[in-house]
């Protein structure tokens, strides 16, 4: 989904603009998006194009230098890769897929995706199938997540995960030997089986915990406001170039000053900015510096008058753009993805094995593994909560699920107070 909605955001704010919409080329653009919708299924990949010969050349490229976020990483950090590690991130690609019974465009969270303020939950539309998938060069699964009727389902290769970072694989055994039973699911997912777990109940739960705190929001009028801010922008710095076609294939140029285009962006949001809800934090005194001070674009492909595939040379954000020194990305389109099905034999996990995995791992201490000697059940001891507690942290927004939950993994109630009492915003 965030691949998706992306993609079909940014054609609107790109190309529904009085001012783009005049350029032939980016009519294209606009249309080749629209037919997006028009199938039950989509599917899209965001895939490392680059060689390994481009991934180590591009690590040398940085001389040392660093940076911050997207524009510091891909300065690279000026050291030698060796030939494992940049095979290993060469063609490493993350795929989104989503099927639906009915065309994508009459899918209720589509058509919110591009209203500002509204839901684009999918969750919960048992009408919609979807799966994320992480996958190597060679096409072999690593993680992979689907939705399916109102279940979750997880399945990771961890010792592929492993040895992509360069450890030995053999630490996964050893990590599902010092699993206590209490951690059961996390050594199902260890051991490389499927897992499933009730969407709709951790959805209520949820729905439960957040009805008695302040949870964070954007109002739909400043939704209207940014959206319209970040269109006019676009349509001023954004232009588009027709390259030709070629086999049934068009080619378009899309660019933009990148320093203008974050500096023209900062300023028109910056305005709005007080109106943000505190909760999403505070919003940057200045635009970032370290922008390039140059024209970037990527590569846009149209088959059949659709979108096809987009490549964005990730080089172009550097400093200063050595000869020869390239790291493309490429996203791509397929509208007849194959429909997302729930996997035959997965093992059912409950909410309090859910609940008592992840919080497990939370408390178990950086690089410490577990201890099942100490408890029986590898988590900390802490004293049972009495019902005066658990009434009490209620009053604070924390249910009696979430409390137990939270006192099985070893918080004491002055801990989960302490917790709650920080999560929950002063009243005006």
């Amino acid at each position: 989904m965030p691949v998706a909605v992306t993609a079909s955001v940014l054609a609107t704010g790109l190309a529904a603009c009085g001012t783009v919409e005049q350029l032939s080329a980016a009519q294209k653009v606009s249309k080749a998006f629209d037919k997006v919708g028009n199938g039950k299924s989509a599917g899209f990949t965001l895939s490392i194009d680059a060689t390994p010969e481009q991934v180590a050349a591009f690590a040398r490229s940085g001389k040392g230098r660093h940076g911050n976020g997207l524009v510091g990483s891909a300065r690279g950090n000026g050291r030698e890769m060796d030939e494992k590690a940049a095979k290993a991130i060469s063609g490493l690609s993350v795929s989104v897929a989503v099927s639906a019974d009915k065309p994508l465009k009459d899918v209720e969270a589509f058509k919110n995706a591009g209203k500002a303020g509204r839901n684009t939950d999918l969750t919960l539309d048992k009408s919609v199938r979807v799966s994320y998938l992480l996958a190597d060069r060679n096409g072999t699964a690593l993680l992979e997540y689907r939705q399916v009727d109102g279940t979750g389902y997880l399945h990771a290769d961890a010792k592929g995960l492993v040895k992509l970072v360069g450890e030995d694989p053999s630490v996964v055994d050893e990590m599902r030997a010092e699993l206590p039973e209490k951690l059961k699911p996390v050594g199902d997912v260890l051991a490389g089986k499927w897992v499933s777990f009730d969407l709709q109940s951790l959805a209520d739960k949820a729905k439960e915990s957040d009805g008695k705190k302040a949870a964070p929001g954007v109002d739909p009028e400043l939704g209207n406001q940014l959206l319209n801010s970040v269109k006019d922008v676009l349509g001023r710095t954004v232009t588009y170039e027709d390259k030709g076609k070629k086999d049934g294939t068009e080619h378009l140029w899309v660019s933009a000053p990148a320093r203008q285009l974050v500096d023209e962006m900062y300023k028109a949001v910056k305005p709005l900015s007080t109106k943000f809800p505190k909760q999403l934090g505070g919003f940057p005194d200045q635009a970032p510096s370290d922008v390039p001070d140059r024209r970037i674009g990527l590569d846009l492909y149209l088959k059949n008058g659709a979108f096809s595939s987009a490549t964005f040379d990730l080089a172009q954000l550097a400093d200063k753009v050595e000869p020869g020194v390239n790291f493309p990305v490429k996203l791509a389109f397929n509208q007849a993805a194959p429909n997302v099905q729930a996997p035959g034999d997965a093992v059912k996990v409950t909410d309090e094995q859910l609940t008592d995995a992840v919080l497990g791992l939370a408390t178990a201490g950086p690089g410490g593994g577990f201890d099942p000697e100490d408890t029986g059940t590898g988590l900390p001891i802490a004293p049972p909560l009495t019902d005066a507690q658990i009434k009490e942290l209620a009053g604070l927004g924390v249910t009696e699920t979430e409390a137990r939950a939270f006192n099985r993994a070893g918080l004491t109630y002055e801990d989960i107070k302490e917790i709650a009492q920080e999560d929950t915003p002063p009243r005006a």
